[in-house]
């Protein structure tokens, strides 16, 4: 293209029309989940070398930018990962409220009706009425605890169920940051930036840390690494390692993560899974539901 008039003027044309399309794209993308508002670059064309100097030639589109903070997203991912910890946690506690409940319908209220039925066998011994009713509600008593009991085993499946449906969630999602890890490196050469294909990973990241808290580092190529509990290797480049499921060694009951590739899994350090979803359901299987059980027990076991 010259550098006439009619050429400065097609130039100028092209570059401000490029940055109606990306404002129009901003604005069609405006309720898009993940979406980066995208701005053009512009800069002046070089100039036309001549004897009397260089003339301008108008104006030219650089490249197209995303608005993005990195520090803003880490943190924003590292609160949603802590936060979704806590709400599927207490989610699961209000399901444990419920197995051990407080008023005429709980345990503690049992035990203090056998305990006053105690009292009028001791005072009127001879009274054959009396020791039926101490039979009954003992028995109601006991009822309730296997009730409880039951419910706690119900719950602790439950929280397995959770914990393999939120793996699998976990593996879909590494596999698909590794595929656009792929495309984004092969383009990434072009001294461009993918900004969609960079919006939908970064998605695929903060929606990854809802359900185990991760870290990312970023190389060269644009590729993304992501590592749980900053050590544990999950993503490098498009290698994906895969999160397994496998009965604890001690209680059938339980479960604890592994972690490998092509069909060879290791036990996961637990102190590895810092937050998400994942986080708050082994909390609630190793710590909540066997306090429970073992206060039931203790009160049973008195009694």
């Amino acid at each position: 293209m010259g550098s006439g008039i009619l050429a400065l003027g097609t130039r100028a044309m092209l570059a401000n029309q490029a940055k109606l399309d990306t404002i129009a794209h901003n604005i069609s993308n405006a309720n898009t989940e993940g979406y980066s508002r995208q701005e053009v670059q512009l800069a002046t064309e070089n100039g036309r070398y001549t004897g009397a100097g260089f003339f301008g030639r108008g104006v030219k589109v650089q490249t197209v930018t995303r608005s993005s903070d990195e520090f803003l997203a880490r943190e924003a991912n590292r609160n949603a990962s802590a936060a979704s910890a806590d709400e599927v946690r207490l989610n699961k506690l209000t399901q444990l409220e419920k197995a051990l409940p407080t008023g005429e319908s709980g345990i503690g209220y049992s035990a203090s009706q056998l305990l006053n039925s105690f009292v009028d066998v001791a005072n009127q011994p001879q009274d054959l009425s009396a020791r039926q009713v101490t039979l009954s509600r003992a028995e109601e008593l006991a009822s309730r605890m296997r009730t409880a009991g039951t419910q706690l085993d119900e719950l602790q499946a439950g929280v397995v169920a959770d914990i393999k449906t939120t793996v699998d969630e976990i593996n879909s999602m590494a596999k698909q940051i590794a595929d656009l890890n792929q495309k984004i490196a092969s383009v990434t050469g072009a001294g461009h930036s993918p900004n969609d294909l960079l919006d939908q990973r970064d998605l695929l990241v903060k929606n990854l840390n809802q359900k185990i808290q991760v870290s990312t580092v970023e190389a060269d190529d644009g590729s993304l690494s992501v590592f749980l509990g900053g050590g544990q290797q999950l993503v490098l480049s498009n290698n994906v390692q895969t999160l397994g499921v496998a009965l604890d060694n001690f209680d059938a009951a339980k479960v604890r993560l592994t972690i490998g590739s092509q069909g060879t899994q290791i036990p996961l350090d637990p102190s590895l899974i810092t937050g998400g979803e994942v986080a708050g359901l082994m909390t609630v299987q190793n710590d909540d539901i066997p306090a429970a059980r073992n206060l039931l027990g203790q009160m049973a076991t008195a009694l």
